[in-house]
């Protein structure tokens, strides 16, 4: 087997070539760990290698399989982490330097799961600060490795880029306004934003803990579904926990679009965006519709009310986030960040009941498009289809400043709706802009329906291509 093809496989694949014994742990370790030092001095999506751990942990695994241990459903798979996820003995940075060099107590809790079946975790990868708008001034950010003028989308940059360039095989991000959706679809990837609750929170530094997401970006939706069956689950140390959680249905081997409800309110999708993108963004949903889906239009609920309660919400919860480092230190935080600390530490009380007045009374009219069934009889929707992106953003793009970007003003109506609903939601790739960089576009579910939007997925990637397009500089 080529080294390149080792970099591409995908998780079935690596895990059938290490059961017939073509591959182990540690030739794998080794190989993304000599990846990286290749590529990512240029890419620069990695904050730290953990080499030592990924070597003990692939000899552990080796160890296991020699002895006729099953595997695990990671087996020998490699993992990035966004550095807002507790590793022990190790400082969680979240892209700043306030935080200092205090090394955490224990593993996150998605850390454990992802090592307990059988991943190796590679190190830690770059973030905005904070998980916020922009990256620290102390911080290189990463590269788009399609292209190096180009967004990498924020905050979880670094996990893009290290899936996209074949830095590891997945990588975790987290989404409180769009930061798996934003880096997976400026990275050609695969990313489920999952329903608030149904993976745990435990061990990861928050930003919006009401908001905040956290799930796995993948070059496939077979790996995120792989990924995402370890990583859902109830955590009784997780207060946002959802105690109901089950675990998600496998990929059928035939997945199937037919008999899916899928909606599209047009004027939503096209207010606001780049000519050229919604233009990509129209022949995926015909893509959708030839694959036997149902397009449905209907009108999206109102969601202007709502988007600026994320402000006020946002802001308050990030302050309280950081309330002990800010505002004794101060000096050591970008601008972006202190903004929003300085805003959520005055605003009112008032502001924000009104804000999670507004929030709730979205998530509602969301809620009642996924119900059973309406007043004419029709079966409610098995999903949304809309973009991501409103615009063709340049490198270190900052939407704290979106007077400063071309479609900037609307940036997050695509994104932070979504969160405000706490609903699941799956970016694919769709395509490529004049410039070569992807394009994607997302589904939107009812809450804990993972498993009907990876089938989606599942089914427009058997149909289609641009999931296993490379970027040529990697």
């Amino acid at each position: 087997m080529t080294q390149d093809a080792i970099t591409w496989l995908e998780i079935d694949a690596l895990r059938a070539a290490i059961e017939k014994g073509a591959l182990s742990a540690t030739q794998i370790a080794e190989h993304y760990l000599a990846r990286i030092a290749e590529l990512d001095p240029k890419l620069q999506a990695y904050s730290v290698v953990y080499a030592d751990r990924a070597r003990a942990t692939a000899a552990r695994l080796d160890a296991a399989q020699a002895k006729g241990e099953p595997l695990g459903p990671l087996h020998g798979v490699t993992v990035a982490l966004k550095d807002l996820c507790d590793v022990a003995g190790e400082p969680t940075r979240a892209g700043t330097t306030a935080l200092g060099d205090v090394p955490a107590a224990e593993d996150a809790e998605v850390v454990s799961r992802l090592e307990a079946a059988g991943a190796i975790v590679l190190g830690k990868v770059k973030m905005t600060e904070g998980a916020f708008v922009e990256h620290h001034p102390s911080v290189v950010p990463p590269v788009n490795p399609w292209n190096a003028d180009r967004w990498t989308g924020i905050s979880s940059s670094g996990s893009g880029v290290a899936v996209a360039a074949g830095l590891c095989t997945i990588a975790l991000g987290t989404d409180t306004g769009g930061s798996i959706r934003y880096p997976s679809s400026a990275c050609g990837l695969s990313g489920l934003k999952p329903t608030h609750g149904r993976v745990s929170l435990r061990g990861v530094y928050p930003l919006v803990d009401s908001l905040d997401h956290i799930g796995p970006m993948a070059r496939s939706v077979a790996d995120a579904s792989v990924a995402f069956s370890v990583l859902c689950g109830h955590d009784p140390g997780d207060s946002w926990s959802l105690a109901e959680n089950p675990m998600p249905i496998p990929l059928p081997a035939t997945p199937s679009m037919r008999g899916k409800r899928i909606g599209y309110d047009a004027r939503f999708c096209s207010e606001g965006i780049d000519p050229e993108l919604f233009e990509i963004f129209q022949a995926n949903v015909e893509v959708l519709r030839s694959l036997g889906a149902e397009i449905v239009e209907f009108e999206m609920p109102s969601f202007e009310e709502a988007l600026g309660s994320w402000i006020f919400l946002g802001s308050a919860e990030i302050a309280n986030a950081h309330a002990e480092t800010y505002p004794s230190k101060k000096g050591q935080y970008g601008e972006g960040l202190a903004g929003s600390i300085e805003l959520g530490r005055n605003i009112s009380g008032q502001d924000v009941a009104k804000a999670w007045r507004a929030r709730i009374a979205f998530s509602r009219r969301l809620e009642g498009c996924f119900s059973a069934g309406d007043a004419d009889g029709q079966a409610g929707l098995d999903g949304i289809v809309v973009p991501v992106s409103v615009g063709r953003f340049p490198a270190n793009a900052n939407l704290g400043d979106p007077g400063s970007l071309p479609y900037g003003a609307a940036a997050m109506r695509f994104t932070s709706p979504f969160n405000l609903s706490g609903s699941p939601s799956l970016t694919l790739c769709g395509g490529f802009d004049c410039d070569g960089v992807p394009v994607g576009f997302q589904i939107v579910g009812r809450h804990c329906d993972e498993g009907g939007l990876l089938e989606i997925g599942a089914a427009y990637q058997a149909a289609t291509e641009h999931h296993k397009a490379r970027p040529d500089s990697v």
